[in-house]
């Protein structure tokens, strides 16, 4: 089932347009990456899904329901959860409190002992202020609050920048895990070999359009990403003269 479709979808900051008729989706149970350099309107999409910040034109639909024109709060009612690039905890919170707020938003929120099923990892540090932990971490927390709400659409922006090598390869194997539960996960991903890894669909966005679209294996072998993101992942692979 398509937990998001978008169709034709515009986005204007005043007069400036940033997004020129993106269309794509993403099923339940699947991880969509969405790749492109620095200015590419990446985060300005995942804002736009969320109702926040710029004018946006077109259609937008998470579960059959169309959302074009509803507040932030309606769309998180929704089902849907969105983690922006700079993590956002309570610092001063315990991680237990930080999920016990997340969960308060919704009539029927997952129980504390489901989410640790999916994130084991949190379970030890509970009651600690999650201003303490370390940005791998605190990605795993937004995770859990995003699991208290019940959401079914995850949007996430660069979860895994600034992170060393070992929390980068965690943050992908939760993510992989999220879409086991069933969850459709949507992530702006700067590391290619990340979303190699764990992406179901890759889009290339440049200039505020989709720009490619296909499988992680089709990412390499139709050579797209020297040529949208100007990084040769194939130098490692061809033979090299004596």
């Amino acid at each position: 089932m398509e937990a998001l479709q978008v169709t034709d979808l515009r986005a204007y900051y005043g007069k400036a347009q940033v997004l020129h008729g993106i269309n794509l989706a993403a099923r339940l149970g699947t991880v969509t990456a969405i790749l492109g350099r620095n200015g590419a309107g990446k985060t300005t999409l995942l804002q736009s899904l969320m109702g926040l910040g710029p004018r946006v034109e077109g259609d937008i639909s998470v579960l059959g329901k169309p959302i074009a024109g509803l507040a932030p709060d309606a769309i998180a009612r929704l089902g849907v959860a969105y983690v922006p690039q700079d993590v956002r905890v309570f610092p001063r919170l315990s991680v237990r409190e930080n999920i016990e707020v997340a969960a308060s938003t919704v009539a029927t929120p997952r129980p504390l002992r489901e989410i640790l099923d999916v994130l084991p990892e949190i379970e030890p540090k509970l009651d600690a202020l999650a201003g303490t932990l370390s940005g791998g971490q605190q990605q795993l927390v937004s995770m859990a609050r995003s699991l208290s709400m019940r959401c079914q659409l995850l949007l996430m922006d660069e979860p895994t920048e600034g992170l060393m090598p070992r929390l980068v390869n965690q943050v992908g194997v939760v993510l992989r895990r999220l879409a086991a539960e069933g969850v459709a996960v949507v992530i702006v991903e700067q590391n290619v070999g990340l979303v190699q890894e764990i992406g179901d669909l890759i889009h290339i966005v440049e200039k505020g359009q989709v720009k490619w679209h296909g499988s992680p294996a089709e990412l390499v072998s139709a050579r797209v990403i020297d040529r949208y993101l100007g990084v040769n992942v194939l130098e490692d692979l061809e033979p090299k003269g004596e």
